[in-house]
C-alpha cells in the first residue's frame, strides 16, 4: 500500500533526561506545521579502501548516524496572554529559555530615570523576573511608552530598559507589565525534545533534538518560524497514524500594515518595511565519541538576519553615517492585534550592513543586513507572546 504525502504528524515533547523518550502523543503534543522536510538517516561513511585485481566500488563502513527534520510552524499566540504557544517546545529545544508571567504586574513607579523604573513594592523580589518583558507605562511621566526590560533586580526592584525613553519615568508614573511569554537566547543548560515524525504510518523518532529556528515576515503572507532539528537515530519502525489534537493552535494574521505594528529599525521608528528575516543561527553538532556518549549539542549561536524598507532621504534618516560609524539601535515589531494573539520581536542592538537598493512596486527598497549584538548578554534577540 503507497504511503500518502499527506498524512504526517509530528509530534514534539521536553525531555526530562537527555536522550530518553519523553513519548509525546498526538493528544497533547502535535505540531501544526508545513513544509515539511525529513531527513531519515544523516550517514557518515568511511569507505574501506582496499586494493583488489577488479575494479569498482568499495563498501563502506557506517561511522556516524543520525536523523535531520526542518519544518515551518506559523507565528501565532496561543490565544490566551500568559500561556505559552503550543509549539513553545520547539522554541526551548533551539536554545531559547521559556518565561511565562501569568498575571499582570501593575502598580506606580518609586523612582525612575529615562533608562529605569523602580517598581512598586508589590513586585517581584526574584532576580530576572521581568527580564525580556514589555512593560507599559499607563500614567504620569513618558505615558504611553512600552520599553523592553533588559535587566530587573529583585531585591531593589529595579528594571532597566534596554533603549532611553524620550522623558523621564518617575514618581508619577503608573505601569503594567502584562501577562506574557518570554523566549530569549541561553548559553547553558540547553533542553532538549523528543520528536516523533509520522509519515502515513511509518514512524521516525529523534531523541535529544536540538535546533535553531528562523523568523520569516513578508508582506502579505503568513509570518513564519521556520524550525530546522538533528536528532539521535532510532531504528525506524511501522506504526499507525496518530489522532492528532491541534486545538492550542490559533489561526495567524498576514503581514500587513493592520496586522504589523511598531516598527522600529536600528531605533527609526519611520521605518516602512516589506521583507524582515532573522535566524538565530545556533551551531548544531551531532558528536559520538569514544568513552562518551551520543548527543547533539549547540557550540555557538549568531542571530543575524536581513530587513527591507523603504528607502529614504538623507535628512529623513541617514542610513549611510549610521551604518558606516557602526551606530547600533534597538529593532522591534509587533505581529497581530488582540491579547493573546500577539507576538513581539525586539532586539537591543542592531548592526546594519552592506545596504543595497531595490525594487517593490517601482518603489524604490533599501536592503541591509542585520546583526543582533548582546547587550546583556543571551537578549540579542527576544520573542514575547502578549
Amino acid at each position: 500500500m503507497p504511503l500518502l504525502t499527506r498524512k504526517r504528524a509530528i509530534l514534539a515533547k521536553i525531555e526530562t533526561t537527555y536522550g530518553t523518550d519523553a513519548t509525546p502523543t498526538g493528544g497533547a503534543n502535535a505540531i501544526l506545521m508545513s513544509n515539511l522536510t525529513v531527513s531519515p538517516m544523516e550517514m557518515t561513511l568511511v569507505e574501506r579502501n582496499n586494493i583488489k585485481s577488479y575494479l569498482g566500488n568499495n563498501p563502506s563502513v557506517l561511522a556516524a548516524i543520525y536523523a535531520k527534520l526542518a519544518f515551518d510552524v506559523e507565528m501565532a499566540g496561543s490565544g490566551t496572554a500568559g500561556t505559552a504557544p503550543a509549539y513553545g517546545p520547539l522554541l526551548r529545544a533551539c536554545g531559547l529559555s521559556e518565561t511565562i508571567l501569568a498575571t499582570a504586574s501593575t502598580g506606580t513607579a518609586t523612582a525612575g530615570s529615562i533608562s529605569s523604573i523602580t517598581l512598586g513594592v508589590s513586585a517581584s523580589a526574584i532576580d530576572g523576573a521581568y527580564n525580556g518583558m514589555t512593560i507599559n507605562l499607563t500614567g504620569g511621566a513618558d505615558s504611553g511608552a512600552s520599553p523592553v526590560i533588559a535587566t530587573y533586580v529583585g531585591a531593589t526592584k529595579v528594571a532597566t530598559f534596554t533603549a532611553p525613553l524620550a522623558v523621564a519615568a518617575d514618581v508619577t508614573t503608573t505601569y503594567s507589565i502584562p501577562a506574557q511569554v518570554v523566549y530569549q537566547p541561553i548559553s547553558i543548560g540547553y533542553e532538549s525534545t523528543t520528536i516523533t515524525c509520522v509519515v502515513d504510518t511509518v514512524v521516525h523518532k529523534l531523541l535529544g533534538a536540538r535546533g535553531t529556528v528562523q523568523i520569516k515576515m513578508t508582506a502579505q503572507a503568513i509570518p513564519m518560524f521556520s524550525f530546522t532539528f538533528s536528532g539521535l537515530y532510532v531504528d525506524v519502525a511501522d506504526g499507525s497514524s496518530p489522532g492528532v489534537t491541534l486545538t492550542g493552535f490559533k489561526a495567524p494574521l498576514a503581514v500587513n500594515n493592520r496586522n504589523t505594528t511598531g516598527l522600529v529599525v536600528a531605533g527609526f521608528a519611520g521605518a516602512v518595511g516589506s521583507d524582515m528575516s532573522f535566524d538565530f543561527g545556533n551551531n548544531v553538532v551531532f558528536r559520538s565519541l569514544v568513552g562518551g556518549t551520543e548527543s547533539v549539542i549547540i557550540t555557538d549561536r549568531k542571530v543575524s538576519g536581513s530587513i527591507t524598507m523603504e528607502a529614504t532621504t538623507v535628512s529623513a534618516k541617514d542610513w549611510w553615517t549610521q551604518i558606516k560609524n557602526v551606530v547600533l539601535g534597538p529593532f522591534s515589531v509587533t505581529q497581530g492585534t488582540v491579547t493573546g494573539n500577539k507576538v513581539k520581536i525586539d532586539a537591543p542592538s542592531v548592526q546594519l550592513t552592506t545596504p543595497a537598493y531595490a525594487d517593490k512596486d517601482g518603489i524604490t527598497m533599501l536592503t541591509t543586513k542585520a546583526d543582533m549584538i548582546p547587550a546583556n548578554g543571551n537578549d540579542e534577540m527576544t520573542i514575547s507572546f502578549l
